[in-house]
């Protein structure tokens, strides 16, 4: 397993609620840049000097979105943009310059998961969006992106857990939410059918919000190396969640085996609102990572861990904690930043904890991967 190096790379935020995250190579320079911004708010990028240094710059303001974002090129210029709810970002192509703010729907706002995937198959991306204030719904992008966004609704929401991919092996993309997922029937994005998942029963006496009901992160993904997609899943919005995924056993989707990663028997964690699934330790399966939040502890200081598969099939799950240091995470990122070919980690709090290693004050924080221990 890989060793990661501290780096608190900004401790001077303004105030707020800090949601959307993305991890992008915005001026094409060949080095990623990060970016997070303000429910309701300002959006920041940070621009990697050296692993230690960073550059913060505005990038957008006005933000309409609680928590979700995307990155993706909307009007086809080539250069990546940014959404958030209900408006995009363009890219102006000049770095370090703020992007001009476009509206494609002004009455989408508290907008928890926004997902870029090609939803009608005609080779272009659209935009996926879901919150609990709005319903499940898919965006088509239009020749002219500064006109309004037609959209297609899908089906009820929850407050989180929306996510993407291919169930029945036909190329179309369907879509997940929580204990349900959503048939692509024709391929086009135009007709949905609503089929069963295996969603455990949650913790009632935690669920001490309405929006933590049903509330989870989500990946489409190949976690036992069969060739057909599966789901890895999180509770990610109440203490003590449960880390899971979800075996398409006849990889069309008909038929479902539920298989824990992590369940909370022995302690009390933080909330996961946080998951990336891919090759963490270089042996070419899939490994799930995820890390504790500061606004809905646990029994103990945050922590960062990754659950190696161990077995390549999902049967064989080993812990470890790659950083515990007292500074958790929220919609934490994922990507070789440094350029050594290793996946590195960045995130920052939904809002700090008092009794953060920071003395509660607000922050990013970047985990440079350094190499095999």
């Amino acid at each position: 397993m890989y060793v990661f190096r501290e780096h608190v790379i900004d401790t001077s935020l303004p105030d707020g609620r800090y949601g959307q995250t993305a991890l992008a190579d915005l001026d094409q320079d060949g080095t990623p840049e990060f970016v997070t911004g303000q429910q309701y708010g300002d959006i920041f990028c940070y621009k990697l000097n050296t692993p230690g240094d960073w550059t913060r710059f505005l990038l957008g303001e006005d933000s309409p979105s609680d928590v979700g974002a995307a990155v993706l090129d909307v009007d086809g210029d080539g250069w990546p943009d940014f959404v958030a709810g209900g408006a995009w970002y363009r890219n102006p192509r000049t770095p370090r310059t703020i992007f001009e703010r476009i509206v494609f729907d002004p009455d989408l706002r508290g907008v928890h998961d926004v997902v870029a995937a090609d939803m009608d198959g005609d080779g272009r991306m659209d935009v996926l969006t879901m919150s609990d204030q709005n319903d499940l719904r898919w965006y088509r992008i239009p020749a002219d992106p500064r006109e309004p966004w037609s959209c297609t609704r899908i089906g009820d929401p929850v407050h989180s857990g929306a996510a993407v991919g291919d169930l029945t092996g036909n190329g179309a993309m369907d879509v997940v939410r929580t204990n349900v997922w959503f048939e692509n029937v024709r391929g086009d994005g135009t007709e949905w059918v609503e089929r069963p998942l295996p969603f455990p029963p949650q913790a009632q006496q935690r669920l001490t919000k309405q929006w933590m009901v049903n509330a989870t992160h989500a990946q489409v993904c190949d976690v036992d190396g069969d060739g057909s997609n599966d789901i890895v899943m999180v509770e990610n919005e109440l203490p003590g969640g449960k880390l899971m995924w979800m075996q398409n056993v006849r990889g069309d989707g008909s038929e479902w085996v539920l298989h824990n990663i992590w369940l909370p028997e022995e302690e009390i964690r933080g909330a996961y609102h946080s998951l990336f699934v891919g090759d963490l330790d270089g042996d070419g399966d899939l490994d799930v990572l995820s890390c504790e939040m500061e606004a809905i502890p646990g029994d103990g200081p945050p922590r960062y861990f990754i659950w190696e598969n161990l077995d390549g099939r999902g049967e064989a799950w080993a812990e470890h904690v790659v950083f515990d240091g007292n500074l958790g995470g929220h919609a934490t990122v994922v990507g070789d930043i440094t350029g050594n070919g290793l996946p590195d980690i960045i995130s920052k709090p939904w809002h700090p904890s008092a009794s953060n290693a920071l003395g509660g004050s607000q922050f990013v924080l970047f985990l440079e991967n350094t190499g095999r221990a």
